[in-house]
C-alpha cells in the first residue's frame, strides 16, 4: 500500500473562503489544513465507529445475562442453586457444618 492516497475535495465557494483565510492567517497552505481537516475528522469517526460497535457488544452481553437471569428465576422443578453460583455452595456447606 502507498504511504499516501490522493483524494479530491469539491467544497462549497464560502467554505472554501473559510478555509483559505484560516490556512493563511496562519501561514498554513490551504492543502496543508484541508489535510489535517480530514485527518481529524476520520479519526473521530473511526472511535465513534469503535465505540458504537463495543456499546452494541455490551448490549447483547446484557441481555444474555438478564435472559440467564430471567430462565434461573422461572419456576422449574428443582434447580441445584450449587450449580449455579459459589454463594449457593457456601451456604449449603456451611448449613451442614458441625
Amino acid at each position: 500500500m502507498a504511504d499516501q492516497v490522493k483524494i479530491t475535495v469539491t467544497l462549497e465557494a464560502a467554505l472554501a473562503n473559510r478555509l483559505r483565510a484560516a490556512a493563511t492567517e496562519r501561514g498554513w497552505s490551504v492543502e496543508s489544513l484541508a489535510a489535517e481537516c480530514v485527518v481529524q475528522h476520520l479519526e473521530v469517526a473511526i472511535r465513534h465507529r469503535v465505540l458504537i460497535e463495543r456499546l452494541e457488544q455490551v448490549d447483547a452481553a446484557i441481555l444474555d445475562m438478564a435472559e440467564a437471569v430471567g430462565e434461573l428465576g422461572a419456576p422449574a422443578a428443582a434447580i441445584d442453586l450449587s450449580k449455579v453460583c459459589r454463594l449457593g455452595r457456601d451456604i449449603d456447606a456451611a448449613d451442614t457444618a458441625p
